[in-house]
């Protein structure tokens, strides 16, 4: 799925600089007294803090800033503690220029707003997208226009693929030197338990047969051919090469256990020992 860039969204203004400058990601931790999240950009690190001022509770009357190193930490109302975070704490972050290759950074927007103007004239009251290539990335995603695939072909059946192996020569045949007639083996047996005293001096040798190594001509090989086809989706009752494990319903409650096979003779020799005394046949 392909992603375009949309219409331009973004007036490169000297009054809309400062707040595209507070949407540059870069890493912001949070100062609240125990929260230990960083977030990515000016603007969500102002919509985080103040949701810690929302939450704060109220203690006599009172609201507390929980802000690290505060001076002044104590308001009359939630309205007056979001105002004093805001002017106290978190106007205190430094401004970076949102162009980018630009590293210069400002204390105030209205020193941005005149860096903007003076330094990058040639961007002034342009329309853009967020994916500009001059601008730094920013943390509100650039807007997109999603193209969808093309639609699958009606084709259900897959096609039937032949994949062959690829044949082998084997050498031309050499046949072996010439067949050395064989020698009459002579033993003398004198007795069945008895060595024969040839055995020890007879250095016969018995020659085999030449073998004949197959030959398998080019023209009248076949090739092996292997056909894939779908798999059908469902099988009938006759057609399954098995079966699960047929169980009783419901499952059997009595305390029946049946013999084994050998239970019968077991007993008639048991029943021998203890007639004779071997084994003690009451217990």
């Amino acid at each position: 799925m392909s992603e375009v860039a949309g219409s331009s969204d973004l007036l490169l203004s000297p009054h809309e600089i400062p707040s595209i400058a507070h949407q540059v990601i870069k890493p912001m931790p949070c100062e609240w007294e125990g929260c230990t999240v960083i977030l990515n950009s000016w603007y969500n690190l102002t919509k985080h803090t103040l949701r810690h001022c929302d939450r704060i509770s109220n203690i006599e009357g009172q609201y507390q800033c929980r802000y690290l190193r505060c001076a002044g930490r104590v308001h009359a109302t939630k309205e007056a503690l979001k105002a004093h975070v805001d002017l106290s704490h978190l106007s205190r972050f430094t401004i970076s220029c949102p162009v980018r290759d630009c590293e210069q950074v400002f204390p105030r927007a209205s020193q941005l707003k005149s860096h903007f103007e003076t330094d990058h004239e040639d961007l002034v009251d342009m329309r853009v997208t967020r994916a500009f290539d001059r601008l730094v990335a920013t943390a509100p995603p650039s807007r997109r226009i999603m193209t969808h695939p093309p639609p699958l072909p009606l084709q259900r059946e897959l096609h039937n693929w032949q994949f062959t192996v690829p044949l082998v020569s084997l050498p031309p045949h050499k046949p072996f030197g010439p067949v050395v007639p064989a020698e009459p083996i002579s033993r003398r047996w004198r007795r069945l338990d008895a060595p024969d005293e040839d055995d020890s001096n007879s250095n016969h040798i018995i020659p085999l047969d030449d073998l004949v190594r197959p030959v398998i001509p080019s023209h009248q090989s076949k090739e092996l051919v292997l056909h894939v086809r779908r798999k059908p989706s469902s099988l009938n009752e006759s057609q399954r090469l098995s079966y699960p494990q047929s169980m009783p319903r419901p499952p059997p409650h009595d305390d029946f256990v049946p013999t084994t096979i050998g239970i019968s003779i077991f007993e008639r020799k048991f029943g021998e020992l203890a007639k004779d005394g071997v084994v003690n046949g009451e217990a």
